[in-house]
């Protein structure tokens, strides 16, 4: 199977980690993060990560709901390709809840083993997903 192949499915998000420039590391998205990556047959992708809420803290009220899913919540599509060597992951972005996405080119380095797919640039930041069977 060709690395454009195999990175098609659906990738639950396991960690989400990003480094200083001192290489000193800390998950924005907390310990638990939520997120998934799809990306389909026809080179469509669907990126989306967030910050977990405990729906049943009873310290959580919606005003700080809000406010974390407005702070942490990550999302962006487009169409995407993979190198030949399959090292590298290029997104197209068509629309996205950043605005400086919105019409670039987001390139990833990625390695894919077994059902794990880690994506991210590296001493900067780092994706590890789980791949999702049907």
């Amino acid at each position: 199977m060709s690395q454009s192949k195999s990175i098609v499915g659906t990738w639950r998000l396991r960690t989400y980690e990003v480094w200083t420039a001192q290489g000193q590391v800390s998950f924005p998205l907390g310990e638990s993060p939520v997120g998934f990556a799809v990306f389909d047959e026809t080179g469509h992708a669907f990126i989306q990560l967030a910050r977990a809420i405990d729906p049943h803290s009873g310290s959580l009220n919606l005003e700080a709901v809000r406010e974390t899913l407005a702070s942490s919540f990550s999302a962006y599509f487009g169409t995407y390709t993979v190198n030949t060597n399959g090292t590298r992951l290029s997104i197209q972005v068509q629309g996205s809840n950043r605005a400086a996405y919105v019409g670039s080119i987001q390139e990833r380095a990625i390695s894919i083993a077994q059902d794990t797919l880690t994506m991210g640039q590296p001493d900067q930041y780092r994706a590890v997903l789980d791949r999702q069977q049907s």
